[in-house]
């Protein structure tokens, strides 16, 4: 009503908490949106198969990556509390910064149709994050790294447990972190001879992996839930 302007009349589409996206019509709009839903829902796209820790930026910049993986249905975000952070909240300002980050993230998955809310967690020492990852297949993106991240990804495509992108600060993981994680058995990759900042890195390597599993392959109809799921 406020933002796209819509009218009675205009098509909607209304999303359940079962992530199923339900046509609707506008009906009326004087004290609030009356909208009549129909009865042919379509399932909304699946979450993708990657996870995303990412070490603490600025606010503005960590939205955006928060913004993005939420369009692309990245289920679950993880922020580090790496050794080169510069600051790192108290447990007050990261409960506030983190409900905004769930607002930015439910604008985000809004906008792209998406039937389900990326989760937002942390603050997590990358040590503990790497221990707690027993279901993900863990890359770390450095300098240091050993191959291209592209050539460790098509390793990933077919495999059932989801990819997790390890991303630090600007600054990068510290060397002491970079050595633990690959005594823990984490692949160190590279993105290319270029100096990236964190959020660039970051939704580099998150759309690589999600080309990598063959998520970005996925029609949007492919899901569509034949009549009324009731």
């Amino acid at each position: 009503m406020r933002v796209v302007r819509r009218v009675p009349g205009d098509a909607v589409e209304m999303i359940d908490a079962s992530g199923l996206i339900w046509p609707a019509v506008v009906e009326g709009i004087d004290g609030g949106a009356l909208v009549r839903v129909g009865s042919r829902p379509r399932q909304g796209p699946v979450p993708a198969p990657v996870v995303l820790f990412m070490g603490l930026a600025e606010w503005n910049r960590v939205d955006q990556v928060v913004e993005k993986c939420a369009e692309l249905g990245v289920p679950r975000i993880v922020m580090l509390a790496t050794d080169r952070a510069r600051r790192v909240p108290d447990p007050d300002a990261w409960r506030r910064r983190r409900e905004r980050m769930l607002r930015v993230a439910e604008a985000g998955a809004r906008q792209s149709g998406q039937g389900h809310l990326p989760r937002v967690e942390g603050l997590v020492a990358l040590d503990d994050a790497v221990a707690s990852a027993s279901g993900l297949e863990l890359v770390l993106l450095d300098a240091s790294g050993d191959r291209p991240l592209g050539e460790e990804l098509a390793s990933h495509a077919g495999r059932l447990t989801p990819t997790g992108v390890m991303v630090g600060p600007d600054a990068g993981f510290s060397r002491a972190e970079v050595e633990r994680a690959r005594r823990a058995g984490v692949p160190v990759c590279t993105l290319g001879a270029s100096t990236l900042r964190a959020e660039t890195a970051a939704l580099v390597g998150v759309s690589l992996a999600l080309a990598a599993r063959g998520h970005l392959a996925r029609s949007p109809w492919d899901e569509a839930v034949e009549g009324d799921p009731s």
